[in-house]
Order: structure tokens, then sequence, then C-alpha cells
């Protein structure tokens, strides 16, 4: 059997092809796409569908609710908090209440473990246990995002000394890489061999999402972003929310409160999170990680 990781690797290859749904590596069976009857969004900002900067009114904005678009489906439910931590998933699970074989379950987490130099090895232990509940409770369709380098967001560049998530927790960072690669190790362990698969974790193999945002996040311009600023030039150092130090949503809606209203072009929303344009970027990557479906 293929297990969860290999098969991410073969959806995430048609990805660095620009396929958006083709299959690479050679699947010997046709799989039938799932259709989710509800999406159901966790974790932190990413998938806060209350408190993002966004178009007025709008909650796809969220990679939750990007990714429910892109399956085609409205009934959207999302616990997620800006600023939650994987610690905080368990009352997150309490909130949605039931769970089943037809939801898709998004889940956006880590950043603000990364954030705080948690030790990555505990907090990926605890995910698992988290992820397990969800399947307990009869979800059997769970897409994991992993975390952005940190130190490439806003809020690391602007921090003094700039912030370095590839140095231990006891000299200021907070282990990006350390923490995606143990999510995956431990998620392989807990998960890889059951058949069917139940969850994907989207940073399996080449990591080509965290890989594109460095790229994203090295350059002046990449598209579909003009300007993605951060690296190391005066262009694009404000992000859409006005302080490259602030990472909560108070009050962030696209044209308001000194909102920029050239946001769509703009790479990030404030110190840590996504605009809406970035946020559908990444629910391109997640949704491409099913693209050979659940088997």
């Amino acid at each position: 059997m293929n297990s969860t990781f290999s098969r991410t690797l073969k959806a995430l290859c048609a990805v660095m092809a620009a396929a958006l749904l083709s299959a690479c590596g050679g699947a010997s069976s046709t799989v039938e796409p799932f259709h989710p009857t509800r999406v159901v969004g966790l974790g932190d900002g990413y998938n806060d569908v209350r408190a993002t900067v966004r178009e007025t009114g709008s909650t796809t904005g969220t990679v939750v609710g990007q990714v429910a678009a892109y399956f085609g489906q409205s009934n959207l439910v999302s616990k997620a908090n800006s600023g939650a931590r994987i610690a905080d998933l368990a009352a997150q699970i309490d909130l949605v209440g039931s769970f089943s074989s037809g939801d898709l379950v998004v889940i956006a987490v880590g950043t603000f473990d990364v954030k705080a130099g948690a030790t990555p090895a505990t907090e990926a232990q605890t995910l698992v246990t988290q992820v397990q509940r969800i399947k307990t409770a009869g979800a059997k369709h769970i897409l994991i995002m992993p975390v952005l380098e940190v130190s490439r967001t806003p809020w690391g560049r602007s921090t003094t000394p700039t912030f370095d998530s590839t140095a231990d927790v006891t000299h200021g960072g907070g282990h990006t890489n350390a923490f995606n690669s143990e999510v995956l190790s431990a998620l392989n362990i807990a998960f890889g061999g059951q058949s069917p698969n139940t969850v994907i974790y989207a940073n399996a193999g080449l990591s080509p999402l965290s890989t594109l945002f460095l790229t994203a996040t090295s350059v002046t311009t990449y598209s579909p972003f003009t300007d993605t600023g951060y690296n190391g030039t005066t262009a694009g150092t404000t992000p859409a929310c006005g302080s490259a130090t602030v990472s909560s949503f108070a009050g962030c809606v696209a044209g308001a409160g000194g909102v920029s209203t050239s946001y769509t072009t703009m790479l990030f929303a404030n110190g840590i999170h996504l605009t809406p344009a970035g946020n559908r970027w990444v629910a391109q990557y997640l949704y491409n990680a099913t693209a050979q479906g659940w088997r």
C-alpha cells in the first residue's frame, strides 16, 4: 500500500510542475475524488474566518475558506482563533462537537508554537494526539498545513536581533524546519501505514510549499504578488495592516482603519499572517496535496 506521505509526495510533484490536478508517479488505479459535505477549520489565524484581513463581509479569505472553495463546498465551520497554539486544538475540537466521514478537517497550527520557541518534538506529539481524537470521532479526511518559515515573516525580520528559527530554542529560535520535520515524522509513524489513509500533511518529500514560501520571500516580486517585500530592500516593507510587529487582526478589514487597499497584490497582512491573496496561494497547494484522493 502507499503511505499517506508517499502519496502526498506524488501529488506535490504535480504542484512543482504547475499542473493543478494532474497526478505523477504512476498510480496503478483511478481514485474517486473526495467531495466533502462539510469543511471544518481548526488552528490559528490562517483559518480564523472571523478575524482576517479580508474583503468586507467575506469569510473565504482564509486558508480553510479557500480550500473549501476549491472543493466547491460552502458548508464551512471554523473554530480557529488568531494566535492559537497546538495546545488549543483540544478545546476547538470540543467546540466542533461531532465529526463525520463526510467532513474535511483543515488544520493550520504551529506558527505561534514556533514563535514562542516551543519544543518541536513535544508539540508534534500533541498534534498527533489531537488528530487521533478527530479520527476517533469519525473524520476520515484530515489536511494539515505546514508552518511557513517564521523568520521570513515581517515579524521575524523586525525583531532585534532578527528571529532565527534555525537556532535552538535557548538562543532565540523556534525551529520552523525542525518543527515541520518532527510533525512529518510523528504523523508518518502514527498514521502513515494505515489503509485507508486519513491524514495528509502537505509538506512531505521535497516540501514544495515551504520551499516556495522561502523563494517568494527572497525576491522583490513573485507571481501573483507584485511585491512580497521583506527581501532586504525598502520596497513593500509595510504589510497591509500597517505594522510588522502586529500579529493580531483586530479591526483589520481592507480599506478601513488604515488598512492598505492594495492588499490584493501583497503577500503579508500583518507581522505573521498573509493577505487573502496569500491565503489563496497557500490553499492551492494544500488542495493539490489531495490531488490523488484519499485511499
